[in-house]
């Protein structure tokens, strides 16, 4: 059965959410951006508006790789981890440092490496089926 955000309970959302917000924080996304898709990611994953202000931010890469080890379903964590992967890649860019940090996060917390290998394949699936897409509205033009 696939995860998804709605499926988590309410520490893991907690969780997904701060470390979305730490991830975001390290790259290059605007502060009302990065406002705008965590109270997205916070309203379809059923996670009161009221508290996301509340939320403590997480300070490390090791406070986030405690926080993923302290989530017990292999599932919710491996979801938190792909939602890593899919946020670092959105600019269709990631540094040798930045995949080597999520390969770090993920194998500390407990996930494969062959795993991670996956999510980075699905990842880059992901942006060359939207160069693709792009490709198809814009020849013979």
């Amino acid at each position: 059965m696939a995860i998804f955000k709605s499926d988590l309970s309410k520490a893991e959302k907690r969780t997904y959410l701060r470390v979305l917000a730490y991830v975001m924080k390290t790259g290059k996304a605007k502060a009302q951006i990065q406002k705008e898709y965590l109270e997205i990611q916070a309203k379809e994953a059923g996670f009161p508006l009221s508290e996301l202000e509340k939320l403590k931010p997480i300070a490390s890469k090791d406070e986030l790789i405690k926080e993923l080890k302290a989530i017990t379903n292999i599932r919710s964590r491996r979801f938190i981890l792909r939602e890593i992967v899919m946020l670092s890649v959105t600019d269709h860019e990631i540094s040798d440092a930045e995949m080597a940090n999520i390969y770090e996060v993920g194998t500390k917390s407990g996930i494969k490496e062959e795993k991670i290998n996956d999510f980075f394949l699905w990842a880059a699936q992901g942006i060359e089926w939207q160069i693709e897409g792009a490709k198809l509205v814009e020849e013979d033009l």
